[in-house]
């Protein structure tokens, strides 16, 4: 048995590499990661991108999922906190992960891309209340899965005898992975609250100069632990995650300018499309390189791998070039 969990992306939009984006394209990449032996799907959580484009909600589809799997783990990669209130997400999540028999793992994090939810006529925060909030929901979700009665008195949350039934499956409670890098605030929440550490995610990197994305992904690792001495608490208990980006597999030599020149035509933000660069240039073109890339994230500490961008074709090459060999 490998020592490494690997996910595939779920083709919730197009990510620039999918030509279709249909439920039927996403039950496909689902049932190929299964047939496959992957260990767990991703989704992530998005309500639009860029002049309309098509794009499927996170917990909707992994609930369609969830009765035509048995096998892989259903996981958010990462939830906006401010999209839900955290008690009905709690209940959400308790209710798919009796449904899928245990398969569920949360992904959450304080949110970034304010156009969708100003569109969305949500509600937005500055960076510290969107932490706060962060904070309190995990701690929230904490209680509600465990106790008979979850009281919780937070600035922006509160439970008043709630009662979570039925309760999740997986006790004490679904793995809570937490997203995002900051190192003042965010990473001291993971140091505390989180199961899965997910910093390493596409489009997050380094913008220190001369940092490679394994000098960034150590810096942050080695973070984690400092604040988990502070606290305590085993560092060995939080597992760490990396992404691998095969949104090249199989491209050709213009794929890239042609994919953010189409990008800027569709009406993606400048972030986004700084984000989309910063993939382009972390992605891996053959087995060979992506081989090479987990090693390396493996001696840095990772365990869990998410392959994004990926196609039913990039899935079954890696099965057969890279799987065999971790």
């Amino acid at each position: 048995m490998r020592s490494v969990k690997i996910g595939a992306q779920l083709p919730m939009w197009d990510y620039h590499v999918h030509s279709e984006v249909s439920f039927s394209h996403i039950r496909e990449v689902a049932l190929c990661a299964e047939e496959l032996g992957f260990d767990y799907v991703s989704a992530d959580d998005h309500l639009s991108r860029g002049r309309g484009g098509r794009v499927y909600d996170s917990w909707t589809t992994l609930s369609a999922l969830a009765s035509l799997t048995k096998r892989v783990r259903l996981v958010t990669i990462v939830l906006c906190n401010l999209y839900r209130y955290p008690s009905v997400l709690g209940k959400m999540a308790a209710t798919l992960d009796d449904v899928s028999g245990g398969r569920v793992e949360i992904g959450i994090g304080a949110g970034w891309k304010q156009e969708e939810a100003d569109a969305f006529g949500i509600p937005w925060a500055e960076p510290r209340e969107r932490l706060d909030r962060l904070e309190e929901s995990v701690e929230l979700l904490k209680r509600l899965w465990t106790e008979e009665k979850a009281y919780y008195e937070g600035r922006y949350y509160k439970l008043n005898g709630a009662v979570c039934n039925p309760k999740p499956k997986q006790k004490p409670h679904p793995p809570i992975w937490i997203g995002g890098g900051g190192e003042k605030r965010t990473l001291r929440i993971v140091a505390r609250l989180a199961n899965v550490a997910n910093f390493a995610a596409p489009g997050i990197g380094s913008n220190k100069e001369g940092e490679s994305e394994f000098d960034y992904f150590k810096r942050k690792r080695d973070l984690v632990k400092q604040y988990c001495e502070e606290i305590g608490r085993p560092f060995n208990e939080i597992q760490l995650s990396a992404s691998i980006n095969l949104m090249l597999w199989g491209k050709e030599e213009d794929y890239v300018k042609r994919s953010i020149d189409e990008a800027v035509s569709r009406g993606l933000s400048q972030g986004e499309i700084e984000r989309m660069k910063h993939m382009f240039d972390t992605a891996v073109r053959t087995p060979e390189e992506c081989l090479e890339k987990i090693k390396a994230y493996i001696d840095c500490g990772a365990t869990y791998f998410t392959l994004n961008r990926c196609t039913p074709y990039g899935l079954r090459l890696f099965a057969k070039e890279v799987m065999p060999k971790l």
